[in-house]
């Protein structure tokens, strides 16, 4: 059995391809609360051009607010345009409670006017605090669970 998790649809890849010289910025946030660690993955596909800036996490107490990158949570450099199915991870403790509680990804692809470059994120929460609820599909994020 895995530990208790939730797990964070950030980036629906279908829509997230990414225009020419475009930042990433999505509108719906990791919500950290309750939860001591986030492991964000990225998987790239039709990356006809590089990044021109490595993906990166940000953080805010609210979701109106501005927010702020998180210390280190960055990608060592921008995803080339070979990086078609790569996978890349950045992970964060959430235990010392001084990442605020809304997590969002900024990236920003190159200059080539006519293709985009495609991307999913999902967030994994693990390592639950006290009180937080991990029972149903629904309080791991999922819409449904098999269990065989």
């Amino acid at each position: 059995m895995l530990p208790a998790m939730k797990i964070v649809n950030h980036v629906y890849p279908d829509s997230a391809t990414i225009a020419a010289a475009t930042a990433l910025t999505i509108s719906n946030y990791i919500d950290t609360k309750g939860w001591g660690h986030l492991r964000v993955l990225f998987t790239f596909g039709g990356a006809a051009i590089a990044m021109t800036a490595a993906p990166k996490l940000q953080a805010c107490d609210t979701t109106a607010g501005t927010f702020a990158d998180i210390t280190d949570a960055v990608l060592a450099a921008a995803p080339t345009a070979t990086a078609d199915g790569y996978l890349y991870a950045i992970d964060v403790d959430l235990s010392g409670g001084d990442i605020p509680r809304f997590v969002q990804v900024l990236g920003t692809k190159g200059t080539d006017a006519t293709t985009g470059t495609g991307i999913g994120v999902i967030g994994i929460l693990t390592r639950p605090c006290a009180g937080s609820k991990t029972n149903s599909a629904a309080d791991m994020g999922l819409n449904a669970l098999v269990t065989a």
